[in-house]
């Protein structure tokens, strides 16, 4: 790539991360080299774009004006070189991606398929159960459960993820099968919380306090200590649904209203897609909703 362009691409990340080193991180590169290419730029345009400290960077007056002509450069080159590579040859790039544990499994199975019709485009899962943050993380597109409230990012709604609650056969004989919603609080319910200390599941429209000796932030550590025995939990449907028809678990209640889970697909607001996004989004979207429209 030509060094300039690759300097505006740095010089962009620079400013939404403001820190030299998450970028040498992202490009594989030393912190020297990015400082090198912000400086090449400045040189080049005979204008000072960063306020440097030791604690912090921060945009000057010219580097804000400098910001927005960077991204547009960056945008119609992006847009010119896709439109150039499309064709024959398919599109190509690198499309980084964050998504939840269980979601991004479901995409790993998938992502062969993926490559036979796109082995230009090169996926970069960044997997985690917590908040993700577009712009810090430098991703392309970010899935994201529960409302959406961030006005920097449009959303796209692709259905509500319907939930399973299930407990493995050697927790049931050991400690009793539920046979209504109230019975759950005197059970050990396995419970998927970020520091909270209570925890409430909403079924059939009634709040239910639940307990128990385990939590954790992780789904893939839900699923195996409840699939082991630790207790009684919730999970979409997908994750468990074929431990649920191999009889490893056992779904409960099912005649139960579990309230379902909205699932998004987000990215930057105001920022023009490239082919390679838009591509990889469409393959989300198409995988998601087929998930989602099986219980529909």
């Amino acid at each position: 790539m030509a060094p300039l362009v690759e300097a505006l691409q740095w010089f962009i990340r620079v400013a939404e991360c403001g820190s030299f080193s998450a970028v040498a991180r992202e490009a594989m590169t030393s912190q020297v080299m990015v400082g090198r290419r912000i400086s090449m730029l400045e040189a080049h345009f005979r204008v000072a774009l960063l306020r440097r400290s030791t604690r912090s960077l921060a945009l000057t007056e010219d580097g804000v004006a400098f910001l927005a002509h960077a991204r547009r450069i960056v945008r119609e080159f992006e847009a010119m070189e896709a439109d150039l590579h499309s064709g024959e040859r398919g599109y190509s790039g690198h499309v980084r991606i964050g998504t939840t544990n269980t979601f991004g499994c479901h995409l790993a199975r998938k992502l062969p398929e993926f490559h036979l019709h796109h082995p230009g485009i090169t996926v970069e899962m960044l997997l985690g159960d917590g908040f993700v943050h577009l712009v810090e993380d430098g991703l392309d597109l970010a899935m994201r459960t529960g409302q959406v409230n961030e006005t920097t990012v449009v959303a796209r709604h692709l259905g509500d993820v319907p939930r399973y609650l299930v407990a493995s056969p050697a927790y049931l004989e050991r400690c009793g099968t539920p046979l209504s919603i109230n019975d759950l609080q005197f059970h050990n319910c396995v419970l998927f919380s970020y520091g909270t200390t209570r925890q409430v599941w909403t079924i059939d429209g009634e709040p239910i306090r639940v307990s128990g000796t385990y939590r954790t932030n992780s789904s893939l550590a839900q699923h195996e200590a409840v699939r082991n025995g630790a207790g009684i939990s919730l999970f979409a449907y997908f994750q468990v649904e074929e431990d649920v028809r191999a009889g490893r678990l056992v779904r409960l209640l099912p005649n139960a209203k579990i309230e379902p889970v909205p699932f998004y697909v987000t990215y930057p607001a105001r920022q023009t897609l490239p082919a390679r996004t838009r591509i990889v989004m469409n393959w989300i979207i198409g995988e998601a909703e087929g998930l989602i429209g099986k219980t529909q």
